[in-house]
């Protein structure tokens, strides 16, 4: 499917040309029937020469309201640019026109109206006239067809110059990523909500599900037309009426945009390629408040020139636009600047990165970046796409670039298969690597694994005596997200780079507690600390159920090795407070195991007995017995828990391992 838009000043015969062509009156409002002048967009169809059909949008051309004819424009194909013949190139045509070479429309055909009302040699200069006026735009090639409405002289012509054009125009590709900039919202009684657009970048199905882009709305199609004929799918680049249900018009505007789930996501800020016209009164200063037109949509935006301090009328240069409300728009996209005040259009351009982040100005590599994004090469593109610039931050999921596929193809606006092709010849030249389910620039997984080792070594130079620096904590400090830190890790370990105290090759997440080390790091205690550690299970010997507490530890071995002795299971954690080794915990749960051989109940005082030391120390070991299942608190008392094991079985088993 394709679409024809037309252009040009008011009362030039834009309506009642499209009328003559199609037998349709696009002029729908009764205010535009009234005054007879179109206020809003207009909508027909017809049926070519070569027997294909095509959609018409007429816009209108007074200069009040160049925001409606903006939301209709941006998705056409062909430009039918209206100039009356009594008057040729007025005010509006030459903004339209600039619009239409800024939107870079290449296919286009001139209707030179009512040339039934001027004569040969006047006809002649106005032909002329507007063949200077297109020379310098995107339209140069476009036929001039002299034509009258209202005698119907020229327009055989006319048909057969809009088939040309049309069969010269870029081809509408399915990328299997259909969008539908909203340009009118109306309710059918009965029916509920119907959006129109121009269909674009894939097919739209009865009754999938869509959402509503930039606020998220989720809907299904109940029904779908074109040009009033019910269809099941409609095709890229036509005119599309889409009858939603699970959401209300009110919940709908001109500018937002239909797609899949997922598919499309909106930003508050773009890095462009920003052109100002040639005939813009003023250059463009850095920081200038404007108004952007992209698709259907429209907001204020504030330009920040990165480039240079101005912009010069012709002059192109990088800027990001910060907006006010957010857009739904892909890398790829045209968009339109006009200043606020007065009101006109200044500008233009291509949309560079739609998910900009804040730069620095006049940085020769966030300049260079842009420069590659914008030649549109996939290789480089995406290249570019999977390397975090200067301003990335490592708090950030994308730490070192890394992506998914899906994820490449909705930040660069390549199509699927432009991406899976390109992606597989970077992989095979070694300039992408593919780690779980996410792809890296090589060049950025050789700094990851260089990251990840310096800061494993600066841990153990740190702490040679910890195990390792715990999972959570690792990946947090390299700045990668949970799914990409635990695939990551994977391949570290494989390539014997890391070690880890989980499996990290079929781990998908980090467990909580788990730690990663370099894969040659053991702890091992100094010659000191193996002798201060000697004299400290000497005490705990010698008081096996009242030795130091861990803070009287500490101050004899210090804190990192108290640790280091309870992480190799050495010395157990009983509580905050106490520690015992392993032997002295087993024997004090043999003597309580003993005792309710013959009793039902155990008092502290019987514990404190049975032990031979104070309640300091007789309460955190029966709170210990409690939780791991020795026992029961009833009240002040202890009952044997069910799941206790027998004081034999204790004793040749392994039922209590150490608690860090």
């Amino acid at each position: 499917m394709s679409c024809i838009g037309t252009a040009g000043h008011v009362d030039h015969g834009k309506s009642t040309l499209v009328t003559a062509l199609t037998g349709i009156d696009p002029d729908r409002l009764a205010e535009e029937k009234a005054r007879g002048m179109t206020i809003d967009l207009g909508f027909a169809w017809l049926t070519l020469p070569s027997g294909r059909e095509a959609s018409i949008v007429d816009v209108p051309g007074h200069e009040a309201f160049i925001k409606n004819m903006l939301a209709g424009v941006g998705g056409i194909d062909v430009a039918l640019l209206v100039v009356a013949a009594d008057e040729g190139i007025m005010p509006q045509t030459d903004e339209h026109l600039t619009i239409l070479d800024l939107l870079r429309v290449q296919s286009g055909v001139v209707a030179l109206t009512k040339c039934d009302l001027v004569e040969d040699d006047w006809l002649a200069l106005v032909r002329e006239e507007i063949a200077e006026r297109l020379k310098s735009t995107t339209l140069a090639s476009a036929p001039i067809i002299p034509c009258s409405a209202v005698t119907r002289a020229g327009l055989p012509e006319l048909l057969a110059a809009l088939d040309s054009a049309l069969d010269a125009a870029p081809g509408r590709r399915d990328l299997q990523r259909p969008r539908l900039p909203i340009d009118r919202v109306f309710t059918i009684s009965g029916f509920g909500a119907v959006v129109t657009g121009t269909l674009q970048d894939g097919m739209l199905h009865t009754g999938q599900e869509v959402e509503i882009a930039p606020h998220a709305r989720r809907a299904r199609i109940r029904g779908l037309q074109t040009h009033k004929h019910t269809v099941a799918a409609g095709l890229p680049g036509g005119r599309l009426a889409v009858n939603l249900t699970g959401v209300a018009t009110s919940d709908l505007q001109r500018g937002d945009v239909l797609a899949l789930p997922g598919t499309l996501r909106p930003t508050y800020a773009i890095d462009v390629q920003l052109e100002l016209a040639a005939n813009t009164p003023r250059p463009l200063a850095h920081n200038s408040e404007v108004e952007v037109f992209a698709g259907a949509a429209q907001t204020a935006a504030r330009v920040l020139l990165l480039d240079r301090d101005e912009l010069a009328a012709g002059a192109t240069g990088w800027a990001q636009l910060r907006l006010t409300h957010p857009l739904a728009i892909l890398r790829g996209d045209r968009f339109i600047v006009r200043s606020p005040s007065p009101s006109l259009t200044i500008g233009g351009g291509a949309i560079v990165e739609p998910f900009a982040r804040r730069h620095r100005r006049h940085d020769s590599a966030v300049l260079a970046r842009l420069a590659i994004l914008a030649r549109g090469d996939p290789e480089d593109i995406l290249l570019t796409a999977l390397r975090p610039d200067a301003t990335h931050t490592r708090s950030q999921s994308t730490a070192y670039g890394a992506r998914s596929s899906d994820e490449l193809s909705a930040l660069t606006g390549l199509p699927t298969e432009d991406v899976t092709t390109a992606l597989a010849d970077l992989i095979a030249r070694s300039r992408v690597v593919r780690i779980g389910n996410v792809l890296y620039a090589t060049d950025q997984w050789q700094r990851l694994q260089d990251d990840a080792v310096a800061l494993l070594d600066r841990y153990h130079q740190q702490y040679p005596l910890r195990p390792g620096m715990l999972r959570e904590e690792w990946r947090a400090r390299l700045g990668l997200s949970p799914r990409n830190a635990a695939a990551a890790l994977a391949a570290l370990v494989t390539a014997g780079h890391l070690a880890d105290s989980a499996d990290a090759a079929t781990s998908v997440s980090l467990p909580q507690g788990s730690s990663v080390r370099l894969s040659g790091h053991i702890p091992t205690f100094t010659p000191e600390q193996e002798h201060a550690v000697a004299e400290l299970l000497q005490r705990f010997r010698a008081a096996p159920f009242s030795p130091p507490t861990r803070s009287e530890a500490e101050q004899l071995v210090g804190i990192e090795v108290t640790a280091a002795l309870i992480e190799r299971g050495i010395l157990l954690k009983i509580s905050d407070t106490l520690l015992l080794e392993p032997a002295a915990r087993d024997q004090a749960i043999q003597r309580i195991l003993a005792h309710f051989a013959t009793h039902e109940t155990l008092t502290v005082a019987e514990a404190r007995d049975l032990l031979g030391v104070t309640r300091k120390y007789t309460l955190p070991i029966l709170e210990y017995c409690d939780d791991h299942h020795i026992t029961q608190r009833r009240g002040d008392d202890r009952t044997l828990d069910p799941r206790a094991p027998t004081a034999l079985s204790l004793a040749a088993s392994d039922e209590f391992p150490p608690q860090h």
